[in-house]
């Protein structure tokens, strides 16, 4: 029987070091009440390319940061330990040993606001191999006037809500996965994001009952209008109720970010900067 740590197999005790390097999380059931989640720190215009809705509207929770904190730090701890777990927490930090997976859940909180939290995180490195975000949808906006708010184009700007996801993906860019405690440097940050993606995967789920999604055969801009009549003065504080009430479809706002994805890589004078924080940060984007 082992005495120590180090009695044990090579490939047993190589296990425990790739999982203490690992971070696991679980992802919530349903958004964190207000009093749980982080306002960001309101940015100077410039400091990033988002909108200002986007900055706002990501929130993220409190408690993450100290989870953070451990799983940047084990490597370190493993590494000044001894020789032995020093050379395999080596082996397991090579890339081509350990490839860098990252998981990020995110919920779409009331049509309106993203709550992201990791649920596994590899060993910590600026190039990650794979990022999966999964993109869950909770809640509704309550009348159809905050829902063509925040989904309908701005102008000749994208939807609001697109700035959302956006910023959430930027600031990954400059941070990595920390949480939005961390202020930035201000002024413009393309030339300080450090961080690169292999490949980014989106996955849009439904939610367990899908008796709780609009109907297959509603078309989206039918729900975006929520029933209501055409006349903007009669339809701005019309409530969304009945079908118009359910979960937008997952595939609905799968189609909404791809539409203006190939917009930004289409690389308008107007897309350029963001197209081009794609193409340089995103090898593969799916």
């Amino acid at each position: 029987m082992p005495i120590t740590l180090l009695d044990l197999p090579s490939e047993l005790l190589d296990r425990i070091v790739e999982l203490v390097l690992c971070y696991k999380g679980l992802a919530p059931e349903r958004p964190l009440p207000p009093w749980l989640n982080y306002v960001p720190w309101p940015r100077q215009e410039g400091d990033c390319l988002s909108a200002p809705h986007g900055v706002c509207t990501v929130k993220y929770w409190s408690a993450q940061e100290k989870y953070h904190d451990a799983w940047i730090s084990n490597s370190l701890s493993l590494l000044l330990v001894n020789h032995q777990i020093a050379e395999i927490t080596k082996r397991r930090l090579d890339e081509s040993i350990m490839p860098s997976i990252f998981n990020l859940d995110v919920i779409l909180s009331d049509e309106r606001e993203l709550h992201p939290r990791w649920t596994f995180l590899s060993n910590p490195c600026h190039h990650v191999d794979d990022l999966t975000v999964t993109i869950r949808v909770a809640g509704t906006c309550p009348t159809t006037n905050w829902r063509r708010y925040h989904f309908l184009p701005d102008g000749d700007s994208p939807p609001r809500i697109l700035w959302t996801f956006f910023y959430l993906l930027e600031r990954f860019l400059e941070v990595g996965p920390l949480a939005e405690h961390r202020v930035p440097s201000p002024g413009p940050r393309m030339d300080d994001m450090s961080f690169t993606i292999n490949r980014l995967t989106l996955d849009f789920v439904s939610p367990v009952n899908e008796e709780s999604l609009a109907p297959a055969d509603m078309g989206f801009w039918d729900w975006i209008n929520g029933g209501a009549d055409e006349d903007h003065t009669k339809s701005s504080t019309a409530l969304c109720s009945g079908v118009f009430g359910l979960l937008m479809r997952p595939t609905w706002l799968a189609d909404l970010i791809s539409e203006y994805v190939g917009y930004l890589l289409g690389m308008s004078i107007s897309m350029a900067p963001y197209g081009k924080l794609l193409y340089e940060k995103y090898q593969d984007l799916c």
